[in-house]
């Protein structure tokens, strides 16, 4: 027991985010209302009421699983109380890009570091200052983290390494739309299949979507891969753009709202040009993924 309580400390340093040439602050908190609100959709999970992303941020969102317990989505306003008020900046971006909490405790894997890890220190300190900027919010959240989830946090689980990461430049590429799609507007995080006793992404089939996602998804994430057949390989740009505009793709399906192309509409059109050039890039994989009715 000494053994295991002594391999929960923290093990991850604070970014060194001062030492990076930064735009403004107004620019930072633009930028990173940008990300919160119309590429990663935060709001998804901890808004305070479902269904209302663009509401405050105030969390309570649960998530049950046999390997974490109760897990709820944390409040993100700058409450000093309860939420995020007497966090630094750096304290914010190592729990958004390595999973660690300010009291050096991991957090659930839920809240996908795993793939916000590759966020670039702009970005990431975007998001923070735009976070402290909110009105805050008084709303205790708890945790219930179960005997499964605690024991592997105090003996295996760590947080992602890494304190300092990079963007390409911004434009309407394939690499800055494999940098949105994977780092910032998290495509891969639901539509990548996932396996194992700790589901685990398949890397090996990234956007191959999954026709058996966690009980908490209302629908199964599609192949997004340039496969013809069961992905989006016959999808022009333009179907691309106008299926995130209006949530009707170009079968005349509508898009399940769990998928937030509401949210992701109001991307700009080069950022949605970067993403579909760039999953154009990626390995077309044949795997059919049924709509649920």
């Amino acid at each position: 027991m000494a053994l295991a309580a002594g391999c929960g400390g923290r093990s991850t340093p604070l970014p060194q985010l001062a030492a990076v040439p930064m735009p403004s602050n107004a620019q930072l908190v633009a930028r990173g209302e940008y990300i919160v609100r119309n590429a990663a959709t935060c709001g998804g999970c901890h808004a305070a009421e479902q269904g209302k992303t663009d509401g405050p941020l105030s969390g309570g969102t649960e998530f049950k699983d046999w390997r974490l317990g109760t897990i709820r989505a944390s409040n993100l306003t700058p409450d000093s109380a309860t939420g995020l008020g007497r966090w630094t900046d750096a304290e914010i971006v190592r729990a958004l890009r390595n999973g660690e909490s300010r009291d050096g405790s991991l957090l659930a894997p839920v809240m996908p570091y795993g793939w916000l890890n590759g966020m670039s220190d702009e970005d990431a300190l975007a998001v923070a200052r735009y976070l402290k900027s909110l009105a805050p919010v008084s709303h205790a959240v708890s945790q219930q983290p179960n005997i499964v989830f605690k024991t592997g946090r105090a003996l295996f689980l760590r947080p992602k390494p890494g304190d300092t990461r990079t963007a390409p430049p911004r434009a309407a590429s394939a690499a800055y739309g494999g940098y949105l799609a994977k780092y910032v507007a998290l495509c891969a995080d639901c539509h990548t299949p996932r396996g194992g006793m700790m589901a685990t992404p398949d890397m090996d089939r990234l956007f191959a979507g999954d026709a058996h996602p966690s009980k908490d998804f209302p629908a199964n994430p599609s192949n997004i891969t340039p496969d013809s057949a069961t992905g989006i390989g016959r999808w022009t740009e333009a179907d691309f753009i106008r299926t995130i505009r209006t949530g009707i793709d170009p079968k005349g399906d509508t898009l399940n709202p769990f998928m937030p192309w509401h949210e992701n509409s109001r991307m700009t059109d080069d950022d949605l040009r970067a993403i579909y050039r760039y999953l154009r890039t990626v390995p077309p994989i044949s795997n059919a993924v049924g709509r649920r009715h």
